[in-house]
């Protein structure tokens, strides 16, 4: 009988190291290839990029004598025939959409919400 629970602890062990050193380089793995989708708007005029698996937005926020201005592209890098589509919210309404339609892997245009006074917050979704 001691024999019989002594095995079943020693399998027991021996399953729960096992599955540790399998779960541990898998969530690393996880963790290191996560990307933003969603990103908060920075009023510097430097141009950042979130994505996802469809494809990269490029925004940039500007401000200029107490007025401020979002610019937002999209790109698809999946090269399938479906397009990359992004958005732009102000306290949870969409104020831009964007799309690169034809799926080859070009840029859409810049769209722009033009300079106003209310400086959000604004966040852009990939």
């Amino acid at each position: 009988m001691t024999k019989h629970v002594r095995a079943a602890a020693v399998a027991g062990l021996s399953a729960l190291v096992c599955g540790t050193m399998l779960a541990v380089p898998a969530q690393a793995a996880a963790a290191g290839k996560a990307k933003a989708k969603t990103a908060t708007v920075k009023f510097d005029c430097k141009v950042r990029t979130v994505a996802d698996r469809f494809g990269v937005t490029e925004y940039k926020g500007c401000k200029s004598k107490g007025k401020y201005r979002v610019s937002l592209r999209t790109k698809d890098t999946k090269w399938d025939g479906w397009g990359s589509h992004a958005s732009l919210k102000r306290k949870g309404v969409t104020i831009i959409n964007v799309s690169a339609i034809d799926g080859k892997g070009k840029w859409s245009a810049w769209k722009t919400t033009g300079w106003t006074t209310n400086k959000g917050p604004y966040r852009v979704s990939a």
